[in-house]
């Protein structure tokens, strides 16, 4: 089984890698480096095409979540 690789980015100032998830990206309004403490913040107008591209991916991921729950 292939294994999953932890979602995040990487941080432009310390190049460390950042955790992170589909749900905050989509809800929070920064993310904060946890090596340096570099504040992100996110452009929800400039990031909108993007944004709502994760909200359907967020939405498949839940119903995948659901359906195996059910199946399982």
């Amino acid at each position: 089984m292939p294994q999953q690789q932890t979602p995040g980015l990487k941080c432009p100032q310390c190049e460390k890698f950042i955790p992170t998830t589909i749900s905050e990206l989509l809800s929070a309004q920064a993310l904060h480096c946890p090596y340096c403490g570099l504040e992100l913040t996110i452009n929800r107008q400039e990031s909108r095409q993007a944004m709502e591209i994760l909200k359907e991916v967020d939405n498949a991921n839940k119903n995948l979540e659901k359906a195996s729950k059910f199946n399982g």
